[in-house]
């Protein structure tokens, strides 16, 4: 379950193509990572984001807390919470632009698969993201961090995305960039592939 170096062939058999959002569809990564940087620096906190890519701001948070020797309890943390969102918001209605690599697969998986997505993105911020690239009801199931008890690295959302889908694990595939989702996948049992090994989108629709 690592990825693989002919992506193509992972597609046989599949039926059910799941999604991470941030830092797989849409580059978003640049603009969460300024979020948290604006939210926790003032308050003596640095943000090291690939460790904390991934991860649902909540718990991201508060790993930056424990990375940083600093008691969370002592802060609001869903205050802050709050504040990365509204940030992160604000980025993604200001900058966020679809990738035309990226657009092109999509509508070319649409058409031969089920697509469906599961993050750990907030509903507002990825229903914000959604409508900014114009991807509005072309996942489903869509899941986010609201939606699941334990977010990534749990496999909770894949898991749940299997039920909803009434889909086998082994019909399904993953795509994914964080080693959060990574092992999220791996707990769930299903196939991934690490879109950052390859130009997988573009390396598809030149051999599709």
């Amino acid at each position: 379950m690592t990825a693989h170096e002919n992506p193509l062939q992972r597609l046989d058999g599949k039926q059910l193509l799941i999604f991470d959002f941030d830092g797989t569809l849409a580059e978003t990564s640049p603009l969460h990572a300024r979020a948290f940087v604006e939210t926790l620096t003032p308050l003596g906190v640095p943000v090291d984001y690939p460790t904390l890519a991934g991860l649902r701001t909540r718990d991201a948070i508060e790993k930056a807390f424990r990375s940083a020797k600093r008691a969370s309890e002592d802060v609001d943390v869903g205050a802050l919470v709050a504040e990365k969102q509204r940030r992160a918001r604000l980025l993604i209605e200001q900058e966020l632009e679809p990738s035309p690599r990226i657009d092109a697969f999509l509508r070319w998986a649409q058409t031969r698969f089920r697509l469906a997505m599961v993050t750990s993105g907030s509903r507002g911020t990825i229903d914000l993201a959604l409508r900014k690239l114009r991807y509005e009801n072309w996942f489903d199931p869509l899941i986010c961090a609201d939606d699941v008890e334990r977010a990534k690295p749990a496999p909770d959302g894949f898991l749940k995305a299997l039920r909803l889908a009434q889909c086998e694990a082994a019909a399904a595939l993953i795509f994914e960039d964080s080693e959060s989702g990574f092992a999220s996948a791996r707990a769930a049992g299903i196939e991934f592939i690490d879109v950052n090994k390859f130009d997988w989108f573009a390396t598809q629709l030149e051999r599709a």
